[in-house]
């Protein structure tokens, strides 16, 4: 055997005595009690919780494995945290002086279990509070006179699960997966810097208003921080953040002292909103998208005082952004700037197709009372690009019933004051076009008024104010409305759409209306109004009533009802509107009055006049027609109208024919008479008499027998 060889053989050998003998004395050192005792120790008198865990394995490179470690909740056998292996590994050589310095930790596979109590506190939130410690004397007698050194480097998370629950909070439920590789090193003896990694993925998160659960969104974040526990500062050199492709970094100094304080710069740089919709959709309506850049340069202070608020300095500037949601899909560009009192629009502009407004806006105050005032001016805007039209609601199943019921909603204290105006010189809405179109509201001590509504269409134009009064349960409002030749078929086809081309003409009107509630059998309870109205120029064709009633009368050949001049007015009240009007055309007179019910229910007296042109193609030939003829050819036909708007019926009003007849006859009888004295007045001496006209013979003659 040649003298290299020999030599390695013992050099082997002395690595392996040693290796051994230092195993040896590890084992024997660090025993199973004394490792029992110092985990259970340090364990529960940091967290004041009891712990529990499983066997205790110790390997000269490994270092300490703690297995099946748990802590558990307060006043509870459940588990907190609880963790496959628990690992800290040691420095060997302080170890042979019988001192045990440990200087990294390993957690392996914990599972975390965070909840929110009703009172806003977790379940973790007994650890965070401060808790003296009481000092022991160092002794050397039993197993825990073991010297310990907490000097760890490097702290190393290996796939944590976090389970939260929130069940009345807005995040209601999440589960998160967390790897970290963090860095510690000891500047002083009271001060240390630390770097590291972080990966955090949401796995699944379910929010309060949305059906569906937020999934997969990940996180990676890496820092490098330093801090002073003298001044109980931390300082954030950076944490640069990559959150689904928003990229954000933050600088600053957290204050840690009983009232917290911080001072935070964070810069997000030119984000595509369309790549970050399931981060977005977190935060958003439901159903809301968002498209375009957005980049942000943001300072975030407090102050440290108890209760203070956060401040805020910086800009958000918005690049062509762009939402959808139930049909509207604006464009934006501009720039948001804010100070710790103001919040205020620079260079704001709203795109909409090729219409363009300019947008001037603030909010004072917005941390107590917001105080906001905004502007919108534009020479051309069509608000029928701006709404699209979304997606028609799909119609109830035969066999479900219609929601009853339901609760008004409470008063409201809204804690703001609002100013706004609008002004646009051309616009179209539901295909009207407008031009003039002006508008101021505001909202003061909870009460909101539009003091002005007010534009020109193409033949006339319209006034309408308004105000609603939000500290009565339901919310109480009035509005009055004036209309000055509106075309009627542009009012029928933009709010009423089943009667579209049905009425026509121009449409004149004042309206005063007031009312309570917002479930439909309380408005129709609660509101009262008054009001007249007159068309010129009108034509009402193809509607249920005018078709039913020509039906009636045996003019099916008119299909449609002239209006030379149209006038009346209403009162609203108890569910009812009582009605009154005059139509006149130049072949057909009609005129009402009665009552149209909430429900749609008719029961309206008409009186209707047929010219003689028109009189022969009456159904009705009959005596009646004669005796209800007057002067000029016209005949007088009463009916009554009953039904429903939209399934009417007609009959002979019994009662006015009756009340006519009377008349009537009272006026031939009258007639006849008067003509009998007037014969017997200039009858010649000696003429023959004539047998007088009795008034059985008269009704006899009236009524062709």
């Amino acid at each position: 055997m040649g003298k290299p060889l020999k030599i390695t053989i013992i050099a082997i050998a002395i690595v392996l005595l040693i290796f051994v003998g230092v195993s040896v004395f590890v084992k024997s050192y660090l025993t199973d009690e004394r490792m029992r005792t110092l985990v259970s120790g340090l364990a529960e008198e940091s967290l004041n919780r009891k712990v529990s865990f499983g066997a205790i394995k110790i390997s000269l490179f490994k270092g300490i494995v703690v297995r099946d470690f748990a802590v558990m909740e307060k006043d509870s056998e459940a588990s907190f945290i609880k963790t496959k292996d628990f690992i800290l590994r040691y420095q060997l050589l302080p170890l042979l002086s019988k001192r045990l310095v440990i200087d990294e930790l390993s957690i392996v596979d914990p599972e975390i279990h965070i909840k929110k109590n009703p009172d806003g506190s977790f379940n973790f939130s007994d650890i965070a509070k401060s808790r003296e410690i009481p000092e022991k004397e160092e002794t050397e007698e039993g197993p825990a006179a073991l010297p310990v050194s907490l000097s760890v480097k490097t702290i190393a998370v290996r796939n944590a699960r976090v389970a939260y629950s929130d069940p009345a909070g807005t995040l209601k439920k999440a589960d998160i997966t967390l790897n970290a590789e963090l860095g510690i090193t000891g500047m002083s003896a009271k001060a240390l810097k630390s770097d590291g990694d972080l990966e955090i993925l949401l796995n699944e998160a379910f929010l309060k208003d949305r059906k569906q659960p937020v999934k997969d969104i990940t996180t990676h974040i890496t820092y490098k921080a330093e801090v002073d526990m003298a001044s109980k500062k931390i300082t954030v050199h950076s944490l640069d953040a990559d959150v689904m492709n928003i990229p954000l970094n933050i600088q600053g100094n957290i204050g840690y002292e009983a009232e917290p304080a911080l001072s935070l710069n964070m810069t997000v740089k030119d984000v595509n909103l369309s790549k970050v919709r399931d981060v977005s959709s977190m935060f958003l309506p439901a159903g809301m998208t968002l498209d375009g850049n957005v980049s942000l340069q943001l300072t975030v202070a407090k102050e440290p005082v108890r209760e203070s608020p956060l401040s805020f300095n910086g800009r958000i500037r918005l690049d062509r952004v762009s939402f959808t949601r139930k049909g509207m899909h604006p464009v934006i560009d501009g720039t948001v700037k804010l100070t710790p009192e103001l919040i205020s629009l620079e260079d704001f502009r709203l795109l909409v197709a090729q219409n363009s407004a300019d947008i001037s806006a603030s909010v004072r105050n917005y941390r107590e009372y917001p105080d906001l005032n905004i502007a919108v001016k534009s020479r051309s805007l069509d608000l029928d690009e701006l709404f699209i039209p979304g997606p028609s609601a799909e119609k109830p199943k035969e066999g479900t019933k219609a929601a009853v019921g339901g609760k008004e909603p409470e008063p409201m204290n809204l804690k703001m004051r609002v100013n706004a105006s609008l002004d646009i010189d051309k616009t179209r809405y539901k295909g009207i076009s407008i031009t003039n179109f002006r508008s101021r509201c505001e909202l003061k001590d909870n009460i909101f008024r539009v003091t002005n509504l007010s534009g020109n269409t193409l033949s006339g134009g319209f006034a309408f104010k308004a105000t609603a009064d939000l500290t009565k349960r339901g919310t109480q409002y009035n509005m009055n409305a004036d209309l000055n030749g509106v075309k009627l078929e542009d009012v029928v086809n933009a709010f009423a759409p089943k009667a579209k081309d049905k009425l026509s003409g121009a449409l004149y009107g004042k309206a005063e209306i007031a009312g309570a509630g917002t479930l439909p059998e309380n408005i129709k309870r609660n509101l009262k109004g008054q009001g007249s109205f007159a068309v010129k120029d009108g034509v009402i064709k193809n509607a249920e009533v005018s078709t039913g009633l020509l039906t009636f009368l045996g003019l099916r050949e008119m299909r449609e009802i002239p209006m030379q001049k149209a006038e009346g007015s209403f009162t609203i009240s108890d569910g009812i509107i009582q009605l009154i009007s005059l139509i006149v055309s130049k072949d057909l007179v009609l005129d009402e009055k009665g009552t149209v019910g909430m429900d749609e229910r008719l029961d309206i007296g008409l009186l209707v006049k047929v010219s003689e042109r028109l009189t022969p193609k009456l159904v009705s030939q009959s005596s009646i027609t004669r005796f209800l003829s007057e002067e000029k050819g016209w005949t007088s036909i009463p009916l009554r109208l009953g039904g429903t708007i939209t399934k009417p019926s007609y009959s002979i009003d019994t009662r006015a024919v009756g009340r006519r007849a009377t008349e009537t006859l009272q006026k031939k009888i009258g007639e006849e008479l008067f003509k009998s004295r007037s014969r017997d007045t200039k009858k010649p001496a000696g003429t023959e008499e004539k047998k007088d006209t009795t008034p059985e013979d008269l009704i006899k003659g009236l009524f062709g027998k």
